[in-house]
């Protein structure tokens, strides 16, 4: 009762104060009063501008085509389970699931005997019992989910019980399937929790490894951005990008409010609904924020959203912009041991690093195992319930040289359960999809005691260690290399059936060895740089690389640079600390960089500067559909007025072995293409050759005309690489060899006829 009295109080007294301060704007120099409580009182802003603190809820529906690349999505007699997993956040909850599976079965099944059973997590959701008659059609069943078996990691499983004939013999056979359709619903309800202000979960909630789906980021940043406050911002998008890794990146920015909001609307709108990033000084900081003390020291803190408190706001704040990068880089490379709502950085001196040092590209001075290309040793393992192949993802440097080579040496190893009589049974490797090599599971060793006897310490099956090649041709920047485990069935006298206690297992300690391969490679080639950021990646933390920016910068231009420099380092595995953003006018004539130019315009000065001798060679030659105002370029074939972007490389004109790549479009505006491109990896497929060009409907690359050359090789090999482009002057060359050592022959010859003659 006393707690409903004070409630009543305190909702009369803000009533009262509310009449006050419209009151007073009524009297001379009232407003000057208002204005000095709205700049002190927090109590009073949030009279203003309450702050929404319900917790969010929506629903959001998945198809099971966008969660797997499993194809076909099929379980059958032989291949009895199929697992999907997907994740979730732990800052929300499901509140309700339900499962709308389409699918077609096959005129083989039984009826009454054959169902199909999903579960989830390992708990029964639901049956499907199946019939003949519905066979060759599509049919649907909507299961409904327990939202408290759902996890930070979960698993949709199918699980067919099937036989394919009646009578007094029956057998699995392929012939009995299911198969799952892609446009299957997964359909949850979510509600967003408030989680505390607790740096101990950083990255956390900005990015969760558990969200399988795009990762969002919106940063909040003052309106005139200074190039200190670009670096910082890429720096710690960059760190982002990494943890990301194969996720698409979607980045918002957003203007500091400086002044009063005169409404709650405006006030609203200047804050991200989600959790966010805000990046301020002593001298830059939001109205919200005024009344932070100002910071002697670089301070990393989290705090409520202002205007949405379910939401988190990462604050990094520094005395001046440049202690703002030098904190950011800090944070960037060491995150881990944050304790607490608040922590003081102190920035590290970060060297640069050295070439090819890439987390994610596998090394060429020393042999890597197995166990460092995957997260965790159980994806290495499989069952004869789980038959999907183990896939281990190969990056190698974009610039590996291959040239004559027979192939990249892989000392395997696999373990598996000795099949009881030979058949079958046996391992598949692929690369890419293509088939490379088999391995029969034999049964060699089980008749020597003392190798069964060694069976039990190497975890229960046969320990095999063979060699492959794997052909360089096959080869791109980034390749799935895929171990197939076959295992056979068990018969008697009437019934056969699947194995289901073999398992099979590649070693950890099997090994990839690119020793002896060397670094060359033929610029420019927009494939390398939309797929892993080549070249500017070959030094991970960007150290090599400028970024060159126009001097008034929009979001258009900030949300790209933002995009490009998380994809760079999401391709390398290391973040951008030592990332430079000049402006044209910085950049001079011996600089020894590579250059990245983003934005409409500043293409246009640099070959105001520099001229564009280097792009026409690659031009000439090539009737390329665009507009002056794309490339710059008088002599193109056609024009049109239509939106486009682009994407082009072509060689420094300060430096023999550097690159320059500019992002550029019709419009700033435009250049949303182009992150739309970077964000699905079947457009960047299309980038090849030294041009790019985005238009509203495809995506159209030229090829290079006159390449240039980074990398290193001895003047043997790169004298005979080259040559060998050139087969009709090598047959030349050989004939003339040939007539020459020919000539020699007959010299000599006569020469010792001559002295024979002579002598007699």
């Amino acid at each position: 009762m006393q707690h409903k009295i004070s409630s009543q109080i305190r909702a009369i007294n803000k009533v009262l104060l509310m009449c006050l301060f419209i009151l007073f704007q009524n009297v001379v120099g009232a407003p000057a009063i208002a204005d000095s409580l709205n700049e002190d009182s927090e109590d009073l802003l949030f009279e203003l501008f309450p702050p929404v603190g319900d917790l969010p809820k929506w629903q959001e529906r998945y198809t099971i085509g966008s969660m797997t690349t499993q194809a076909p999505l099929r379980v059958s007699g032989i291949n009895t389970q199929m697992q999907i997993g997907f994740g979730g956040r732990f800052d929300q909850v499901v509140t309700d699931a339900r499962f709308r599976v389409n699918y077609q079965i096959s005129p083989a099944i039984i009826d009454v005997v054959t169902q199909v059973r999903v579960l989830l997590n390992n708990e029964v959701t639901g049956v499907i019992p199946l019939r003949a008659e519905n066979a060759g059609s599509k049919q649907s069943a909507v299961i409904d989910l327990d939202p408290r078996l759902f996890s930070t990691y979960n698993e949709l499983k199918f699980e067919l019980l099937s036989e394919v004939n009646q009578g007094q013999c029956t057998s699995a056979s392929p012939s009995a399937w299911f198969e799952v359709l892609r446009d299957s619903e997964l359909m949850l309800e979510y509600q967003q929790l408030k989680v505390a202000n607790e740096l101990a979960y950083f990255p956390e909630p900005w990015f969760d490894k558990n969200d399988f789906g795009f990762t969002q980021l919106a940063f909040i940043l003052p309106e005139l951005k200074n190039t200190a406050f670009l670096e910082a911002t890429s720096i710690l998008t960059s760190y982002f990008g990494v943890q990301a890794d194969w996720r698409e990146m979607r980045i918002d920015t957003m203007d500091y409010q400086f002044d009063r909001p005169s409404t709650s609307t405006d006030w609203r709108t200047r804050w991200p609904k989600r959790h966010s990033i805000l990046m301020m000084t002593n001298e830059d900081k939001p109205w919200a924020l005024r009344n932070i003390p100002a910071a002697s020291a670089t301070q990393l803190r989290v705090m409520d959203n202002p205007a949405y408190p379910t939401y988190k706001l990462l604050v990094l704040h520094a005395p001046t912009a440049q202690d703002l990068v030098r904190a950011a880089a800090t944070i960037a490379v060491s995150s881990k041991g944050m304790s607490g709502d608040q922590i003081e950085v102190q920035p590290r001196e970060l060297e640069p690093r050295l070439a090819y040092q890439a987390p994610r590209w596998i090394p060429i001075d020393r042999p890597v195992r197995f166990s460092e290309l995957v997260d965790h040793p159980s994806e290495l393992e499989r069952s004869a319930a789980n038959r999907t192949p183990v896939q281990i993802e190969l990056r190698l440097p974009p610039d590996l040289f291959t040239w004559q080579k027979y192939g990249i040496p892989i000392d395997l190893r696999f373990r598996y359960t000795p099949p009881i009589v030979r058949d079958e049974s046996r391992v598949l490797v692929n690369v890419n999809n293509e088939f490379v090599k088999g391995f029969t599971m034999t049964e060699a060793g089980v008749e020597n005691p003392e190798e069964r006897l060694r069976i039990p310490i190497i975890d229960g099956g046969l320990f095999s260690e063979e060699n492959v090649q794997i052909p360089s041709f096959k080869l791109g920047a980034i390749n799935q290399l895929q171990f197939e485990f076959s295992f056979g069935s068990i018969s008697d006298s009437c019934r056969v059936m699947p194995l289901q206690n073999a398992r099979g297992a590649v070693d950890s300690n099997s090994m990839i060895d690119l020793r002896g391969y060397e670094h060359y490679v033929a610029m420019p080639d927009m494939h390398l740089f939309a797929k892993t950021g080549y070249p500017f990646t070959r030094y991970d933390d960007l150290s090599n690389t400028k970024i060159v920016v126009p001097k008034e910068m929009n979001s258009d231009i900030l949300q790209t640079l933002l995009i490009v420099t998380s994809k760079l380092s999401s391709a390398s595995g290391y973040p951008a600390v030592k990332l430079d953003i000049v402006t044209i006018d910085e950049v001079t004539t011996d600089m020894t960089y590579d250059f990245l130019l983003i934005g409409s315009t500043v293409l246009q000065e640099w070959f105001a500067r520099f001229g564009q001798a280097e792009l026409k060679i690659q031009v000439a030659g090539h009737g390329i559909a665009g507009q002056s105002n794309l490339l710059f370029d008088p002599e193109l074939a056609l024009r049109n007025n239509g939106p486009s972007a682009a994407v082009v490389g072509f060689q420094s004109p300060f430096y023999e072995q550097g690159s320059v790549v500019a992002i550029t479009a019709t419009s700033d505006g435009y250049l949303r293409r182009v992150r739309e491109a970077f964000n699905d990896s079947s457009q960047t497929d299309k980038f090849t050759g030294f041009l790019s060009i985005l238009t509203p409907a495809n995506v159209d690359s030229y090829d290079t005309i006159q390449p240039y050359y980074i990398g290193t090789l001895s003047w043997w090999k790169r004298f005979t690489y080259h040559l060998s482009q050139y087969p009709m002057l090598v047959t030349l060359m050989a004939l003339l060899a040939v007539l020459i050592l020919t000539l020699l022959i007959v010299r000599v010859m006569q020469g010792k006829a001559k002295q024979r003659k002579a002598s007699s």
